[in-house]
């Protein structure tokens, strides 16, 4: 797998895979985006003379199969794009982009040399990430790693460990928290059956293979950075459970 060269225009982005031979294959839709292209499929049928390849690449939603297209089927959309902003995009990669990428192996290695620069430009990501993550019912501590993860998946930068703040914890801090693990060695079953009973009371819902607390779940959940890492490098998030919910799944069982 080749590198993944993130970077941003009119605070889009757009990422760029440097393949095997050091040659770019651009993100279809991040191009599209930043283009104005409405209708991704139709720009590519029209415009691109090339295949349209897939590549694996690391999402937030885990690995997927992205569209990726060449040099010379990105310039295509470019010319083809009535944006105002295209002659600028275009000025970009031509002036900056392509250059470095063959100069150095990889546009993210210019930024290396200064951290600061990789931290201010992370972080604003964050916001509009931690906005997603509250419309779809996570509280604030959930939605701030949730928001992280996205970030460190993109980016490598780890904002929370930055500020030193791993582990964020749900404001009710009385009751005994226990993992899935634990509170199914109390009832009598595994942790992948306690899991499918928080569900099924409405206490949790899986989201991108994780499962995460729904608003009615929150008074009983404590989340928390755990410090560890994924495969892929990002941190892993834990979320325990009040003791009082064992009562909840053991009336479950008996109904």
């Amino acid at each position: 797998m080749g590198q993944l060269i993130p970077f941003s225009f009119d605070n889009k982005t757009i990422r760029v895979i440097a393949d095997e031979r050091g040659e770019p294959l651009f993100v279809g839709k991040d191009i599209c985006d930043a283009l104005g292209y409405a209708n991704h499929n139709d720009a590519f049928t029209r415009h691109c003379k090339g295949v349209v390849k897939r590549y694996p690449l690391q999402t937030a939603g885990g690995l997927q199969e992205v569209r990726v297209l060449t040099e010379g089927d990105m310039f295509r959309l470019v010319v083809n794009s009535t944006l105002p902003a295209a002659e600028a995009f275009e000025r970009m990669v031509f002036d900056e982009i392509l250059p470095t990428i063959r100069r150095t192996g990889g546009y993210g290695q210019a930024q290396q040399s200064n951290p600061i620069a990789r931290v201010i430009e992370a972080a604003g990501a964050f916001d509009p990430l931690m906005k997603i993550a509250l419309a779809i019912g996570c509280d604030q501590n959930t939605a701030a790693i949730s928001a992280n993860q996205a970030i460190a998946k993109l980016t490598h930068v780890n904002l929370l460990e930055t500020i030193d703040k791993t582990h964020l914890v749900a404001p009710n801090q009385e009751a005994v928290y226990l993992t899935p693990t634990e509170i199914g060695k109390q009832v009598g079953i595994s942790n992948q059956k306690v899991n499918a009973k928080l569900a099924q009371l409405g206490l949790q819902i899986k989201v991108g293979g994780h499962w995460l607390p729904t608003p009615a779940g929150r008074e009983f959940a404590r989340t928390l950075d755990t410090g560890k890492r994924h495969h892929d490098g990002t941190p892993v998030q834990q979320v325990k459970w009040a003791s009082t919910v064992i009562d909840l799944i053991a009336t479950a069982q008996a109904a």
